[in-house]
């Protein structure tokens, strides 16, 4: 299928990295990342009898900001979906 998208600079760049030595193009090269990244495994580790997320170093913290960010934009998705 034929789409447009906008993609970050920094995205390019690693299609362009995956696709170096490789005979595939732009788009075959973001399908199988974007799959990769897709069907990748969710790693956890158990913590006092809970499942805990593992994430790589770097990752973003989640603050209760973030939380708060979340759930007010669920609350407003149910909402137009219940106002249609």
């Amino acid at each position: 299928m034929r789409v447009t998208i906008n993609l970050d600079d920094d995205a390019l760049k690693y299609i362009d990295q995956f696709t170096a030595g490789r005979p595939m193009s732009r788009g075959r090269a973001a399908s199988e990342l974007i799959r990769r990244g897709y069907n990748r495994p969710l790693v956890t580790h158990m913590v006092n009898g809970l499942h805990v997320v593992t994430v790589p170093p770097g990752s973003p913290k989640v603050t209760p900001e973030h939380i708060r960010e979340i759930e007010e934009r669920e609350e407003v998705e149910r909402a137009r979906k219940f106002s249609r």
